[in-house]
Order: C-alpha cells, then sequence, then structure tokens
C-alpha cells in the first residue's frame, strides 16, 4: 500500500485544479452558463442582468433619473449581493484552504435556479434576481481561469478586450502564446453567448422553469469535480 505525504496530497489537489478547474471545457460551460442566466433574467425578470453589473449601473442610474427611487430594488440588491458574492467566496477560500471550496462554490447557484424555477413570474423581481447574482458572483470568483490564464465566465467586456490584445500580439509579434489565448477567449465569448441564444429559446417553451437546465449543468460538474478530488485523495 502506498501512503502519500501531506505534500503529495497536495500536489494531487493542485492537478486535479489544474486539470479540470482551468479545463477549457469548464470555462466554455460556466461561460455558457452565464450566458444563459443572463438571457433568463433580462426576459422573464424586470430586464435585470445577474452578471452584467455594468449594465444594471446604467440601468439603474436611467430608472432613478425617470422614476426617482421607484421600482429600482431588484437593479440596486443585484448589484450588493453580486458584491456580496465576491467577497463570500474570498473570505472563505483564504479561511478553510479546503479544494472542496471550489466545486461547493456553485451550490448557491444551482440552489437558486433549483427554487426560481418553481416561482411563478408574479414573484417580485428582487427575491428572484439578487439570489442568483450572489451564486454567480461567487462562481465567477471561484472559476477565474482556463489553462492559467486569467477570464470572466460571467461577462464579455473583459474576455473581448483581451481576446483582441491576443490577436493584435499575434499578428504583430507572431507569438503563438498570443494566438492560443486569442482563441480561447473567442471561444469563451462565442459560449457565452450560444448561452444567451439557448435560453432565450428555449423560455418560448419552458417559460420559468428554463433556469433547471442551470441547476442539471451545475450540478454535473460539481460532482463530477467532488469525485475527481475524492478519487485522488
Amino acid at each position: 500500500m502506498i501512503f502519500l505525504s501531506g505534500s503529495d496530497l497536495i500536489n494531487n489537489y493542485e492537478l486535479v485544479k489544474q486539470k479540470y478547474a482551468q479545463s477549457l471545457l469548464i470555462g466554455l460551460t460556466l461561460a455558457f452558463c452565464g450566458g444563459y442566466i443572463d438571457a433568463y433574467t433580462y426576459v422573464l425578470r424586470e430586464h435585470s442582468l445577474v452578471a452584467g453589473q455594468t449594465g444594471n449601473i446604467v440601468f439603474l442610474a436611467v430608472d432613478i433619473a425617470s422614476k426617482g427611487l421607484v421600482l429600482t430594488e431588484t437593479r440596486f440588491f443585484t448589484l450588493v449581493f453580486f458584491i456580496l458574492g465576491i467577497f463570500t467566496i474570498s473570505f472563505l477560500a483564504k479561511k478553510l484552504d479546503s479544494p472542496y471550496v471550489k466545486p461547493l462554490s456553485l451550490l448557491p447557484c444551482i440552489l437558486a435556479c433549483l427554487v426560481i424555477g418553481f416561482l411563478p413570474v408574479s414573484t417580485p423581481d428582487y427575491l428572484v434576481v439578487p439570489p442568483l447574482a450572489f451564486g454567480v458572483g461567487i462562481q465567477t470568483t471561484s472559476f477565474s481561469k482556463i489553462e492559467g490564464i486569467p477570464y470572466n465566465n460571467s461577462f464579455s467586456t473583459g474576455n473581448i478586450k483581451k481576446g483582441m490584445l491576443a490577436w493584435n500580439g499575434f499578428f504583430f509579434s507572431h507569438n503563438l502564446a498570443d494566438k492560443h489565448a486569442a482563441k480561447l477567449y473567442l471561444a469563451i465569448t462565442l459560449a457565452f453567448a450560444l448561452g444567451a441564444l439557448c435560453s432565450a429559446e428555449l423560455e418560448k417553451i419552458w417559460g420559468i422553469h428554463t433556469i433547471w437546465a442551470i441547476t442539471v449543468i451545475l450540478s454535473t460538474v460539481m460532482l463530477r469535480y467532488l469525485y475527481l478530488l475524492h478519487h485522488e485523495k
């Protein structure tokens, strides 16, 4: 029987993180989910964006200018809960120092999507969108790299900018690393757009239950990750 030292276990966990948490497949999957959720809330929930906080800030400012402080609860609390999600996972990751924090960081979004799929459209949006924003804030902070390259799986502005800079670097310096990064950012952006498109189309058929697809997808990712960690252990 082979016994692993503490350092060996840490190395194995790091290997799992590199192979799975930072894999292109996971990045594309999470980007797809990001676009899917944003389209869901935009269409069914007061044109709110769960992850696109730049848009929410603009919408919030316009609402205040045109309606005063009335009917701005959803956008305001969506922004606050997104920030709280980022703070929460950052705090837990430092305090717990466990490899299980990352896969379990998907759980808030999974549970939020599961519950929200049961809520009728008449449910106030400020009770629906902020919990999703909290989960997405956690998710996008926890999974922030693909093959060591920083990216965002919940909105595309930064990915597009980094992608164009990478293409520029490749065209002028013929750096293969820039080409690889550029192709990665392009794939992530397309996955996000595909998620939004699928959500918008499926909402015509499934209505409020459309969000359950995210519960299934993220649960699969989380359980696979936990299995790999347990197997390595």
